[in-house]
């Protein structure tokens, strides 16, 4: 089970039919992705990543403008961002090397 923070929160406030993609990455990571449209025609992203432990590491929401992209567009992207990110792209989060601190 995943430890929300408040930007799932803050998603989950607006109820709307929507995609979802949740998968364990190679390092142990999980990534969750979720895509919809908006009242406006933009679509909405939500992009998460948890650690092997279920704690929150990072969560965005992003608004892409609905005459360049479908939801099942957006959703394809979030996961990639969510898996480099993960994957310790930049450097962001310490889980993206879970597996090497056993004896930490």
């Amino acid at each position: 089970m995943f430890k929300r923070g408040e930007t799932y929160n803050k998603w989950k406030a607006t109820e709307k039919a929507e995609k979802c993609h949740t998968e364990e990455v190679e390092n142990g990571c999980h990534i969750e992705v979720r895509a919809r449209e908006a009242d406006d025609g933009d679509v909405e992203m939500f992009i998460s990543v948890y650690t092997a432990t279920g704690e929150c590491a990072y969560e965005r929401i992003r608004k892409l403008p609905g005459v360049e992209w479908e939801v099942e567009d957006a959703l394809k992207r979030g996961i990639d961002q969510a898996e480099r990110i993960a994957g310790g792209e930049s450097g962001r989060l310490s889980c993206a090397d879970a597996h090497g601190h056993e004896n930490d």
